[in-house]
């Protein structure tokens, strides 16, 4: 169950919102990543990119939250894709300028079709797993913290897999590429506006500490 204060940043999300949810657990996740979609299924077209899980078990776990997959899919209202199919090719190449363009396309398509545009939603851990990430911060970077087109996304990071990695070092300038910030983590959570991210406040509710860049 996700607090009050996230449930109304997602709900009163507006289009060319670009946001970053940092978590520590499936759970927290899906609360805040579900719900987003959840709040968007009467009057956007809606995104999931897997990273971390499979299509499969996304869409069962949207169903047990109340999103209308079958449905929703049916008329061409949501799409779930592999990381593989936006981010990072086949061949291990990462095009910025297409892979923004495509969601700019979909979402201009979406707001023609009467729609606001489109709710996205996306793991962002194939950037980790498959060693790309300059690319990812060089891609946040160039999204900005708004959008020129009419979407409302949210980049979620596993905060464990990038310690894991090695790469907490990115975390702060990750998080200043975005407007808004989600923290879920063992001491609780917060929404927030990036400029007033603290590294201290990041630190104290994921329990991490941040190495110097």
């Amino acid at each position: 169950m996700i607090p009050p204060e996230i449930a109304f940043s997602l709900k009163e999300m507006e289009p060319s919102t670009h946001s970053v949810l940092i978590y520590d657990t499936t759970e927290n996740k899906r609360d805040v990543l579900f719900s987003h979609l959840k709040y968007g299924q009467t009057d956007s077209k809606l995104v999931y990119v897997c990273s971390e899980e499979s299509p499969e078990s996304i869409r069962e776990g949207m169903k047990s939250e109340g999103i209308d997959v079958s449905g929703l899919e049916a008329i061409n209202r949501l799409a779930v894709h592999t990381y593989d199919q936006v981010y990072i090719k086949k061949d291990g190449s990462v095009n910025i300028p297409e892979i923004i363009q495509g969601f700019a396309d979909l979402a201009l398509a979406s707001k023609q079709q009467g729609m606001r545009g489109i709710r996205a939603a996306a793991e962002m851990s194939c950037f980790f797993r498959r060693g790309k990430v300059p690319q990812l911060v060089e891609y946040e970077r160039a999204l900005g913290k708004g959008f020129y087109f009419p979407g409302m996304g949210v980049c979620a990071y596993n905060v464990l897999e990038m310690q894991s990695a090695g790469c907490l070092d990115v975390l702060m300038p990750l998080l200043r590429a975005h407007g808004n910030v989600i923290l879920t983590g063992p001491k609780g959570a917060v929404s927030l506006p990036a400029e007033r991210v603290q590294q201290r406040q990041v630190e104290r509710t994921l329990e991490i500490r941040i190495p110097a860049r």
